[in-house]
């Protein structure tokens, strides 16, 4: 299996993130998205935040 990825960027600009955050934000996206109704197990998952200025 390979090793699960997470690429956090603010503004076209990639941050980086230490393991540990890394594994927080992978499990919590992760669990929430197994309890939607309809969300495949399998897959790529993409989410996307606009902030209002």
């Amino acid at each position: 299996m390979k090793e699960k990825e997470i690429i956090l960027k603010v503004n076209g600009q990639e941050i980086a993130m230490v393991p540990f955050v890394q594994k927080i934000l992978i499990n919590s996206i992760e669990a929430v998205t197994k309890e939607l109704n309809g969300c495949p197990e399998n897959g790529n998952i993409e989410i996307s935040i606009k902030r209002q200025q």
